[in-house]
């Protein structure tokens, strides 16, 4: 079994260049008197341009992991770093800023809101300022990249979960994000939809220069991942880079 990429011996230099650093994570929740510890010491890196799964049972921390990655969180103690950046205690106002600039998020649910999907893909470019026919036109080149040139005008609700999908794919690789979050992007698939969705987001990651991170249930078609991080009981109990 490899051992988690190890923090020794990299200096500040290298810490610089990597997408994301992950030193010592915590993070407990606290329900009334309970106080749960979701997170119990994670430490691992990824470069840039990595495509990265995230593994393990249900509970096991994963989602809670992924959250904290993207800035949708802050550990309890630790360090997230994201090219160069300290973001584990960034003001909420500039950890907004930064989710804006740098990242994406694919959701399980899809997330699509009551529109076109011509519109569903354009919406980030919209809240960006850019003119209605600039991002029409962005937003219907990228759905015909996936196979969705026939169904610019179709509403969520007349689409399959997997066109679906695309849809939501499409909407977070539109403004170009350095860092790509799924959560169980698959999770709602049939098991062929849910490898072809995995192969086209590993390929439009790559041909886009951008970070992949992916948490999954599945362990048995992970051949897109550069690196594997499995998680147990709130700590990554193995890792394995396909590139060693």
């Amino acid at each position: 079994m490899k051992q988690v990429r190890s923090m020794m011996g990299t200096n500040e230099e290298d810490r610089q260049r990597s997408a994301i650093v992950c030193e010592d994570v915590i993070r407990i929740f606290h329900t009334g008197s309970v106080r749960y510890r979701a997170l119990r010491g994670v430490s691992f890196t990824v470069e840039d341009g990595e495509k990265v799964a995230i593994t393990g049972p249900s509970g096991s921390g994963k989602s809670t992991l992924l959250q904290l990655l993207a800035g949708l969180d802050y550990p309890t103690s630790g360090q997230v770093r994201v090219f160069g950046q300290e973001i584990s205690d960034m003001p909420e106002e500039s950890l907004v800023q930064f989710r804006k600039d740098y990242t994406a998020f694919v959701f399980q649910d899809f997330g699509l809101l009551d529109m076109s999907a011509l519109d569903n893909v354009a919406f980030p470019l919209m809240l960006r300022g850019v003119p209605r026919d600039v991002r029409e036109d962005q937003a219907a080149d990228l759905l015909r990249d996936l196979g969705l040139s026939a169904h610019l005008d179709h509403f969520p609700s007349e689409l399959s979960g997997g066109q679906r999908q695309r849809v939501a794919i499409a909407r977070a690789l539109i403004p170009e994000p350095r860092l790509l979050f799924c959560d169980e992007p698959t999770g709602n698939l049939d098991s062929s939809n849910a490898v072809r969705i995995m192969e086209l987001l590993a390929e439009e990651a790559e041909r886009r220069h951008a970070t992949l991170v992916v948490v999954t249930h599945d362990t048995e078609h992970l051949d897109w991942a550069t690196q594997t991080l499995r998680i147990q009981d709130g700590m990554v109990a193995d890792s394995q880079d396909a590139r060693s």
